[in-house]
């Protein structure tokens, strides 16, 4: 992979800072970064980062943070919503340079309101989904049996989605085609244990709860979900 040369941190914390536009792409691109077609990078908080991978039309909305990291890399037609923290602790990048990494694979994505620790790695495979809202990715941990931090990798599988306030502990691995129940905790699987299949997985620890029927939202071409017509009868409120 090669270490890479951090962009000049002032006049790249800038940039970011600017509203989507012609000249922000370009000014990213004149920095070291790929910035593909089309893409929509909204207001964004970055500091000590290394450079930037954001495939063609991807979106990074308004108002996230990006501390950090090393490696930033969004293959192409991915989302980003709002007020999401992705952080590194740095120091563990004095060891490797392929750590300190987020990968969206081509069309995953990530909602609102999320915090993902990077120190270590998070890949989102395609078409995965970092859905709802307070949901937390750690990628490196303290053992306190040897009083020292360690690293390790976070993989939400194709087409997984994990739900609200969901919590991904280091070395955990949603498998594809699979949903983690909203409040669950997944941890690192033991070694002596089968290999994780698709399912619906849930509790904390999670555990695997049943099979999966065919969904459609499995089939989607999209990260976006329609908003779709309701009865709105259920929700009158007497004279109100």
């Amino acid at each position: 992979m090669g270490s890479q040369k951090m962009p000049n941190r002032y006049l790249s914390l800038i940039i970011w800072l600017m509203p989507s536009c012609g000249f922000k792409r370009m000014a990213l691109r004149a920095l070291g970064n790929h910035i593909g077609t089309d893409a929509n990078v909204g207001p964004t908080l970055v500091l000590g980062c290394g450079k930037f991978t954001v495939g063609d039309d991807c979106t990074i909305s308004a108002f996230n943070v990006f501390k950090g990291l090393a490696h930033t890399r969004l293959d192409g037609k991915n989302f980003i919503g709002s007020w999401n923290q992705f952080t590194a602790a740095p120091g563990y990048q004095d060891y490797s340079d392929r750590i300190g990494m987020l990968w969206m694979k081509e069309q995953s994505f990530v909602t609102n309101r999320h915090y993902v620790d990077c120190s270590g790695q998070v890949i989102l495979e395609p078409y995965a989904a970092v859905s709802g809202i307070k949901c937390i990715i750690q990628s490196h941990e303290l053992d306190l049996v040897d009083n020292k931090t360690t690293v390790g990798r976070v993989v939400i599988g194709e087409r997984a989605v994990i739900s609200t306030a969901c919590i991904m502990l280091k070395g955990s691995h949603l498998p594809d085609r699979s949903i983690l129940a909203a409040g669950s905790v997944m941890v690192k699987a033991k070694e002596d244990v089968e290999v994780p299949k698709s399912g619906l997985y849930g509790g904390a620890p999670a555990r695997y709860i049943k099979e999966l029927t065919d969904l459609k939202w499995w089939h989607r071409e999209s990260y976006h979900t329609p908003v779709t017509a309701f009865d709105e009868a259920k929700f009158r409120l007497g004279h109100y």
